[in-house]
């Protein structure tokens, strides 16, 4: 349980530290193939993994497990995100949107800790 909740932790900072030194610093998101792809594959596999853990770990009553799950949940949605910011910017001209939604994700994956840390 504490590793999982030290995980989503480190994420959240990490996520968001990263995320507002590039909007500070004005950079822009890169788009390749290979990015696209492994965001793309990310969510394909991601999403019914993080499905699965979640439903395992309300069975068996395993705050690792949910955890885990929102570890893997927080990895399909940063996907998902990437791929739709890289989608504004090369259509909108909005560099800044994958730096935000990073910063959602980190609010995101800092309640889950707080959620799997307070778990009973």
């Amino acid at each position: 349980m504490a590793w999982a909740c030290l995980a989503l932790a480190v994420v959240a900072v990490v996520l968001a530290v990263e995320s507002a030194a590039a909007l500070v610093r004005g950079s822009h998101p890169t788009a390749s193939a290979v990015t696209i792809t492994a965001a793309s594959v990310s969510l394909l596999l991601l999403t019914p993994l993080a499905i699965a853990k979640r439903r395992l770990g309300q069975r068996m009553s395993s705050r690792a497990l949910l955890g885990d799950g929102s570890l893997s949940g927080i990895g399909a949605v940063t996907s998902f995100l990437a791929i739709a910011a890289l989608i504004m910017d090369q259509l909108l001209g909005w560099w800044w949107a994958d730096r935000i939604t990073a910063m959602i994700v980190a609010g995101v994956a800092a309640t889950e800790a707080w959620r799997t840390f307070m778990l009973p």
